[in-house]
């Protein structure tokens, strides 16, 4: 009998498609030793394979020129359609889950959104190895090239690097945001007190005091109630 040797993949694409298959693989078949259950299983495997799948798309195809897009016109919509309401986008699956997921079922349950989910999911030592593996291949030379070749990569690879709890590497940090400073509003003009109403007997202003100017001395209108001669005292009783 000839002896077949073992498969050695040799290009990332090659590399990333052995190490993803035999990571579902595990997740397969450690998900009832580890009492994790089905529903959750088939989230995380549906959320890996979506992300490596456009991975490894990404790095088959050479981005084009960038063209921008223009508007597309929208179709008008019948009379009987218009009164119609729109679904809400939130009752709408995820990409990701059109596929596996069927409407009649309800809404899809909720994939925890922790950093490391599918890690600490599988707390198992040969789920931590392939995910080694793949740390390891967004440090080499073939992968960074990708990176500087095609600019939705980094896309693709963060929110895989959050759901494996991988800490992704420095060429894959979102640009700082310039900070710019709020404008100060501008000083809105103090108005001048308007000038006392000496018609107005009722009223009181003050001027300053010759002697200390620190001080102010209150000036009523002739005839005014609040003046304190002009308010007579009662008589006292006797």
């Amino acid at each position: 009998m000839p002896w077949t040797p073992t498969y050695t993949p040799l290009t990332l694409k090659e590399k990333l498609t052995f190490t993803a298959r035999k990571l579902r693989e595990t997740m397969a078949t450690r998900h009832k030793l580890l009492g994790i259950a089905l529903p959750l299983l088939c989230l995380l495997d549906a959320r890996f394979s979506s992300l490596i799948n456009r991975l490894l798309d990404a790095i088959a195809t050479t981005p084009g020129p960038h063209r921008p897009r223009s508007p597309r016109p929208q179709p008008e919509r019948p009379q009987s359609e218009q009164s119609r309401p729109d679904s809400p986008r939130e009752s709408r699956p995820p990409a990701w889950l059109r596929n596996w997921h069927t409407p009649s079922l309800g809404p899809p349950p909720p994939l925890p959104r922790r950093f490391g989910i599918l890690r600490r999911t599988f707390a198992h030592y040969t789920v931590n190895g392939f995910i080694a593996q793949i740390e390891h291949l967004l440090t080499t030379p073939d992968m960074l090239d990708a990176i500087a070749r095609n600019p939705a990569i980094p896309r693709i690879l963060r929110p895989l690097c959050h759901l494996c709890g991988i800490k992704p590497p420095a060429i894959l940090a979102l640009p700082k945001r310039k900070s710019q400073p709020r404008p100060k509003p501008a000083p809105q003009p103090i108005p001048d007190p308007a000038p006392p109403d000496l018609d107005d007997r009722s009223i009181c202003y003050f001027i300053p005091n010759p002697a200390n100017p620190r001080n102010f001395i209150p000036v009523y209108p002739p005839g005014s109630p609040l003046r304190y001669d002009t308010i007579r005292k009662p008589k006292k009783s006797r």
